[in-house]
């Protein structure tokens, strides 16, 4: 398992960008306070705009393929389209010097999804964006020293996740999500399954959901990944975390989130999995409550970047 605390030189001139997030928040602080987390044998290019981020002792650069081996420089792209928001505009060139093979990695900072839907884009965050730019489904997962977490369903309100929970979709995103951990980070996992009822449904009586369509997924999944059974919600991360190469499958957003936050909300870092190009991004918001306030953590973003550079092949 690759550790983010750590640094992990890589051969050749790997470039990960990183954008600025909300300008509102604490994105661009908690940018400037990671400057330095990467190795030398990668380079770190911020992307965003210098009227919201002093590139004090950056080099500013017109083309990002001029960025040098192992340094850090800054792309002054702009703020983007009048009445836009700028924190997508950097995002959406992000992607798009990935795309054009330019950067290996993306490091995201927070964004205002609000604000993003209130500009007019279709989109609830980074992920939406991701899916309609490389026309694929990318998997919210969840990585830390302690624990692992994967999302069956993340940006969608709580009443339709019952819908969704159906045993072919089950194994299909749980081979996915094999796929591409084995893939991204070179090792086997055993995957533990949250209940998604009290007790795990308490045999029926407390719903019906984990009889007829979590246990029969799980048992298919038997014969095609390591599988380390079902566990109550209350159980399952207690139990996640003394066991190595563990993954909890969490069925909705904050059922894996406030666990993993309470418990990883410095050293926890976002991985996009199911993309043509690394990405991660800490597990914080924009935070504007103290934003401009020089107080921000830059612990999840500093762990971004390393885990980052550390999942490049």
């Amino acid at each position: 398992m690759p550790n983010p605390n750590a640094k992990n030189p890589q051969p050749g001139n790997k470039v990960i960008v990183v954008t600025l997030g909300d300008p509102q928040g604490i994105g661009p602080e908690v940018v400037a306070k990671s400057l330095d987390a990467h190795s030398p044998a990668a380079a770190l290019l911020v992307v965003g705009s210098r009227r919201h981020f002093p590139a004090s002792g950056l080099r500013l650069l017109d083309d990002a393929g001029a960025i040098g081996a192992g340094e850090t420089a800054f792309l002054d792209v702009g703020d983007g389209p009048a009445g836009g928001d700028p924190s997508f505009h950097w995002v959406r060139s992000a992607v798009e010097l990935a795309l054009q093979g330019k950067a290996q990695a993306l490091v995201t900072g927070p964004v205002d999804k609000d604000r993003w839907l209130t500009a007019g884009l279709p989109y609830r965050g980074h992920t939406d964006f991701f899916a309609a730019a490389v026309a694929a489904a990318p998997l919210m997962f969840f990585w830390s020293p302690g624990m692992r977490v994967a999302l069956f369903t993340h940006h969608i309100p709580l009443r339709e996740v019952f819908a969704r929970l159906e045993r072919g979709a089950i194994t299909a995103f749980v081979c996915r999500l094999d796929d591409e951990l084995r893939r991204q980070f070179g090792q086997e996992f055993v995957y533990l399954f949250s209940g998604l009822n009290p007790h795990a449904g308490e045999k029926g009586r407390l719903g019906s959901e984990e009889i007829e369509r979590i246990l029969p997924a799980i048992a298919e999944l038997g014969g095609k990944v390591r599988v380390a059974g079902l566990y109550p919600p209350d159980v399952v991360f207690v139990k996640a975390r003394s066991l190595k190469g563990a993954v909890v499958v969490a069925w909705s957003h904050d059922q894996g989130l406030i666990p993993f936050k309470l418990l990883h909300g410095t050293d926890g870092v976002q991985v996009t999995l199911g993309l043509p190009f690394v990405r991660t991004s800490p597990v914080h918001g924009t935070a504007r409550d103290i934003a401009g306030q020089g107080v921000a953590d830059p612990s999840s973003m500093r762990a971004a970047i390393r885990l980052a550079e550390s999942l490049l092949s």
